[in-house]
């Protein structure tokens, strides 16, 4: 099952478009290095504005040299392929705000948070890469509080590395971190770290920026983009005019990222949000989310880009109506767009909280809508009619040759969270079953990091601690 939302007219217009602007508008690039590189590969570069301008032709040429797939390693040397028709999920462990189990509201996240988020998904077999909100835990309250619960979580997964960093010498000091993670291996033979390079919407990318994509691409680190324009502030209100400035600006940071080091693996992503008229919040996860993330898979693919699509997420912190409508509905649209990477497990509140509970029911509303893509099959349509002679006018099928094949296969939806009972009697929600898988997970947990990598870690943030006090 596929939904599509662009026919292929609207897709070519979008990408002619694209084309228009990064060849005649441009797109201001605060980077003398990135400058001269731009230049040197036939842009047309203003060094007065810093703008860069990319005729059509290069443009496409830069483009067709993005890998329409690459590979993703771990550091317990599992390898995951991005691309080639696989699906994996993209998580994290943390965010501004946790919504808490018992008191079914938001506060701010703890050193437990990060390690029982870094557990499930650690054990979540569908997880190839995860990344960590850089936000301080509330135990402590001076500079190194961020970097504890980093800590926390390095030592406690084998995962992929998302790369989100806020300036220049955290992008450093992950560079360090890696050096330890790698342990006398070559770090940009590792395969091991995606970095995050933010656009500054509309058309924008700082000078922080510009060295973290150079730094980056020096070790052949998976490029993903964090473009998320907000329709009435910092792109055009309409959906299909910040549908463009997404296009926009991926494709610029792409053909970018193939001057610097061609071949360079680069993921197709955008976040848009819709800036309320009345109130002037930010939204992040409307119903119109759900239009722009097929739209942006379907043109990513066009490209042949691999793609990443969230998957989750709503904008109450209530586990309620609203939050199951909205998550599962946007669960089931990403997750049929054939997005080669599904982010945003457990996030919830406006893309500004997790909970431990929403990540173990999201991943099973993931479950569901793989169910459910996979449409009605009609393998036993003729051992079905044999049944039903076998039985005759007003028979019973329970202990039918078709229902004894079919009883223990995955022939029916059933889930560990959801109420199945169909009953009057009392049995728990999907909230508290989802509580008590957590604990079972996250019980006698044992770190799966190599202990010689672990007191390296616990020998480098020790030293970190010190010079910061």
């Amino acid at each position: 099952m596929k939904i599509e939302v662009l026919n292929e007219n609207q897709i070519q217009r979008i990408k002619e478009l694209t084309e228009e602007a990064i060849e005649k508008i441009g797109f201001k690039v605060e980077d003398p290095e990135l400058l001269k590189i731009a230049s040197k590969a036939g842009a047309v570069v203003d060094q007065g504005s810093r703008t860069v301008k990319i005729p059509a032709a290069l443009l496409r040429e830069l483009i067709s040299k993005v890998p329409e797939s690459y590979i993703v390693k771990t550091i317990d040397h599992s390898e995951f392929i991005i691309g080639e028709g696989n699906q994996y999920i993209s998580a994290i462990v943390t965010d501004p705000w946790i919504i808490d189990y018992e008191t079914k509201e938001p506060r701010r996240p703890s050193l437990d948070d990060v390690l029982k988020n870094t557990i499930l998904i650690q054990k979540n077999k569908q997880v190839a890469t995860v990344g960590r909100m850089d936000f301080p835990v509330c135990e402590y309250n001076d500079a190194t509080s961020s970097l504890r619960a980093l800590e926390i979580h390095l030592l406690n997964h084998t995962k992929h590395y998302n790369v989100y960093t806020a300036c220049l010498r955290d992008f450093m000091q992950w560079m360090e971190i890696g050096e330890i993670l790698v342990q006398g291996r070559d770090l940009a033979k590792s395969n091991l770290m995606t970095v995050a390079v933010a656009i500054v919407s509309p058309l924008t990318l700082l000078e922080f920026n510009c060295r973290v994509l150079l730094e980056a691409s020096a070790r052949n680190f998976v490029i993903v983009p964090t473009i998320c324009p907000m329709a009435g502030t910092t792109s055009p209100y309409s959906k299909d005019s910040t549908l463009l400035q997404g296009n926009i600006e991926n494709i610029f940071l792409a053909a970018l990222t193939q001057m610097v080091n061609p071949g360079n693996p680069f993921l197709y992503a955008f976040g848009p949000s819709v800036s309320s008229m009345k109130t002037g919040h930010d939204l992040y996860y409307t119903l119109d989310k759900v239009l722009w993330k097929i739209a942006a898979n379907e043109l990513g693919k066009s490209y042949s880009m691999p793609t990443v699509a969230e998957c989750g997420g709503t904008l109450s912190h209530r586990y309620d109506m609203q939050s199951g409508a909205e998550s599962m509905l946007f669960m089931l649209m990403a997750q049929t767009t054939g997005a080669d990477l599904l982010a945003g497990i457990g996030s919830c509140f406006n893309a500004n909280g997790l909970s431990s509970e929403m990540i173990v029911i999201q991943s099973e509303w993931l479950r569901a809508a793989e169910y459910l893509s996979r449409g009605l099959r009609t393998d036993y349509l003729e051992e079905g009619l044999e049944s039903i002679k076998k039985q005759g006018h007003g028979g019973n099928f329970l202990i039918d040759d078709l229902t004894l094949k079919l009883l223990r296969s995955e022939e029916f939806f059933s889930s560990s969270i959801f109420d199945m009972s169909g009953g009057y009697e009392k049995a728990p929600s999907i909230l508290e079953n989802a509580h008590r898988i957590v604990e079972k997970l996250t019980s006698d947990y044992i770190s799966p990091v190599p202990e010689p990598i672990q007191e390296d870690l616990k020998r480098y943030f020790y030293d970190l601690y010190k010079k910061m006090q």
